[in-house]
C-alpha cells in the first residue's frame, strides 16, 4: 500500500506497533486539563515523522495554543505545507521549544482535540519531546516507550569500549534504512574484536533493548525470521569480552515494507549493476516504458495538463502493452516563491494530483519514475522535499534527479564541470554552471527520510556518461543510486560505437537506465534502432 498524500486529520493510538513508538502522555495530577498522545510513526537514521493530538478535558479555550520542548539538536523540518489551513508550528528564536497556533480566534472545546503530523530531524538520541503546556496549563505526563537516553553510536565502523582496553564491535548487516520483503527474513551481522590478552564471550542482538539471540562463537550472526511490517526499528549488536567489558553498536531505520499488493508494481533497489526488486524472492528488473509530461510552467491547484492520457483506462493500456514504467515528469512552478497567498494551496493540490497518476501506475504494476524540469535551484530543493515527504514511504516509486540542461563540458576543463554536477556550489556558478549538485540532490532525499531508487544522468543534458564513474556520487545513507542516459537523434552521443565505448563500461559497474529515448520527424528509425541495441545490452529504456 502507498501511505502518502494528504494527511487528514485523525485520532492518535497509544500503542506500540511494528517499530512504530508511540509514547502516551498522561496528566500526573487529578485536575486534568489536557491530555497529549505523541506517536513515532517513522524513524530513520536522521529523521522521523510523528503525529500529536492534544485533547482538551478542561474549560473550552479561545487563541489556544499548545507549547513543548524538544531535544537538544532535534528540529522540526516536514509536513509543515500539510497542518491544517492556518495552522502554524515552529520554534524560530524560541528553540527548542516549539509552538502549534491555529488560525487567530479557534477555540478548542471541552472535550475536543486536534491531530497533526509533522516530520523532523535529529542528532544523536531521538528522545520524546517534554514539557507540554496548553494555553498556560501544564500536561504534565508519563511517558511510555523508549527511553530519551542517548543510544550507542550508529554502526559502520568498530565501535569503542566504553572502558580502556575493552571490544569493539560493528554491525555489518543490516546496514542504517536498509529495507526488507514481507515476511521479513534480516540477515544481521556482526565484527567484534577483543583487546590484546582477552576474547569474545559472546554478542547479543536486540531490537529496541528486547534480545533476540545471543552468539558465543565468530563469525556472529542471526537470521531474523517472521519480522512484521514496521516503520524502521533499531537493531543492536552488543559485544562482551572475558574481563566483562562491553562494547554495543546500534543502526537505525531498517524496515520491513507492507505486503505488495496484488499486480502492484515492486520496491526496488540498487544492488550492483542491476535493480532488484525488493520482494521475498528478489528478481533483476529492467524499465521499459514511456514517459509523460506535465506542462512546463503551470501551476495551480487542480488537473494538471498532460501531453498525454492519465487516468485509469489509458494505464490500463499501457500495461496491456507491456509498459511497466513511465517517467512522470513535473513542472517546479509550483515550488517558485512568489510570495502569494496561494503558494503553499498550489503546491499541495500539484503535488497531490501527481501523487494520484502515479498511484495508478503503481497498482497496475508500472513503476512510477518521478522527474522534475528544473528551472530554479531554490524551486528544485523545494519540490524534492515535498517529493520526499509524498513519496518517501513507498520504495516502488523511483526518482530522476537529473538535470535537463546541464551544458556540454565545452572549452570549459571538464573536471570543473563534472565537479558541478556532482558537487554543485557558488563557484559553479562564476562559470555559468549549475550549483545546485545531484549529490546534493539524494543527500536532500535521504535527510528527509525517502530511500527509493534514485536514478542520476550525466552532463550535456544527460547524454555524456564519459566521466560518471569517476564523479559518481555517493549515497552512504541509502546505498541506491543508478545511472541514467538520454538520448535523440541528434546528441552528441548518438552511434552504437559511442554507445559500447561510453555506457557499456558505465553498465558493467552500476545499474543504467535511458530515461529519455527520442527522435525528431527526419530521423523515424532512430528510436527503434536505439532501443533495439538497449535491448541486446540488457540496458532498461523509456521513450518517448
Amino acid at each position: 500500500m502507498m501511505r502518502r498524500r494528504i494527511f487528514a486529520l485523525a485520532t492518535a493510538a497509544a500503542v506500540v506497533v511494528g517499530g512504530a513508538t508511540t509514547m502516551a502522555l498522561r496528566p500526573a495530577y487529578a485536575a486534568t486539563v489536557c491530555t497529549v498522545d505523541y506517536t513515532i510513526t517513522r524513524e530513520w537514521s536522521s529523521g522521523f515523522w510523528a503525529e500529536l493530538t492534544v485533547t482538551n478535558l478542561g474549560s473550552p479555550v479561545t487563541d489556544w495554543w499548545l507549547r513543548f520542548r524538544q531535544a537538544n539538536g532535534q528540529t522540526i523540518t516536514m509536513g509543515l505545507d500539510r497542518l491544517p489551513d492556518g495552522y502554524t508550528l515552529g520554534s524560530g528564536e524560541l528553540y527548542p521549544v516549539t509552538m502549534l497556533r491555529p488560525p487567530a480566534g479557534s477555540t478548542l472545546p471541552t472535550g475536543a482535540s486536534v491531530t497533526v503530523r509533522f516530520g523532523g530531524n535529529y542528532r544523536g538520541a531521538d528522545p520524546e519531546p517534554t514539557d507540554w503546556v496548553l494555553s498556560g496549563q501544564p500536561c504534565d505526563a508519563d511517558v511510555t516507550g523508549p527511553t530519551g537516553s542517548a543510544p550507542p553510536a550508529a554502526s559502520g565502523s568498530p565501535q569503542p569500549s566504553p572502558l580502556p582496553g575493552g571490544p569493539s564491535v560493528a554491525l555489518t548487516s543490516p546496514l542504517p534504512n536498509d529495507f526488507f520483503a514481507a515476511p521479513g527474513v534480516i540477515p544481521i551481522r556482526a565484527e567484534a574484536t577483543a583487546a590484546p590478552g582477552r576474547r569474545i564471550e559472546r554478542v547479543e542482538f536486540r531490537e529496541r533493548g528486547t534480545l533476540l539471540a545471543v552468539d558465543t562463537t565468530a563469525p556472529y550472526a542471526f537470521d531474523w525470521r517472521g519480522v512484521p511490517p514496521n516503520s524502521g526499528t533499531r537493531v543492536t549488536a552488543t559485544a562482551y569480552d572475558s574481563s566483562g567489558a562491553q562494547a554495543t553498536a546500534e543502526v537505525r531505520g531498517v524496515r520491513v515494507l507492507p505486503p505488495q499488493a496484488p499486480g502492484a508494481a515492486p520496491a526496488l533497489k540498487a544492488f550492483g549493476n542491476r535493480i532488484l526488486t525488493v520482494t521475498a524472492s528478489p528478481r533483476p528488473y529492467r524499465p521499459r516504458g514511456i514517459i509523460r509530461s506535465a506542462a512546463p510552467g503551470e501551476c495551480a491547484w487542480g488537473p494538471i495538463r498532460w501531453d498525454g492520457p492519465v487516468d485509469d483506462a489509458s494505464v490500463g493500456a499501457l500495461r496491456a502493452r507491456g509498459v511497466n514504467a513511465v517517467r512522470v515528469v513535473l513542472s517546479d512552478a509550483c515550488y517558485v516563491y512568489t510570495g502569494s497567498a496561494t503558494d503553499r494551496q498550489n503546491r499541495v493540490g500539484y503535488l497531490d494530483e501527481a501523487a494520484r497518476y502515479v498511484d495508478r501506475l503503481g497498482r497496475a504494476g508500472i513503476t512510477p519514475v518521478v522527474s522534475l524540469r528544473q528551472s530554479d535551484v531554490l524551486a528544485t530543493r523545494s519540490f524534492w522535499s515535498a517529493a520526499a515527504e509524498v513519496f518517501g514511504d513507498d520504495n516502488a516509486v523511483v526518482f530522476d534527479v537529473s538535470p535537463y540542461d546541464f551544458p556540454a563540458a565545452g572549452a570549459t576543463d571538464p573536471a570543473a564541470v563534472w565537479t558541478c554536477w556532482r558537487d554543485g556550489g557558488p563557484a559553479c556558478l562564476d562559470t555559468g554552471l549549475p550549483n545546485f549538485g545531484v549529490q546534493e540532490q539524494i543527500r536532500l532525499l535521504r535527510v528527509r527520510g525517502s530511500f527509493n531508487l534514485v536514478l542520476a544522468a550525466g552532463i550535456d543534458g544527460g547524454n555524456d556518461l564519459r566521466r560518471w564513474l569517476e564523479y559518481r556520487p555517493a549515497d552512504p545513507d541509502g546505498r541506491s543510486v543508478a545511472a541514467a542516459w538520454r538520448v535523440d537523434d541528434r546528441s552528441a552521443c548518438a552511434t552504437p560505437a559511442c554507445w559500447r565505448s561510453t555506457l557499456l563500461p558505465v553498465a558493467a559497474q552500476v545499474p543504467l537506465v535511458a530515461t529519455d529515448v527520442s527522435a525528431g520527424p527526419a530521423a523515424p528509425t532512430f528510436v527503434p534502432r536505439t532501443v533495439t541495441w538497449l535491448d541486446q545490452h540488457g540496458i532498461g529504456h523509456l521513450r518517448r
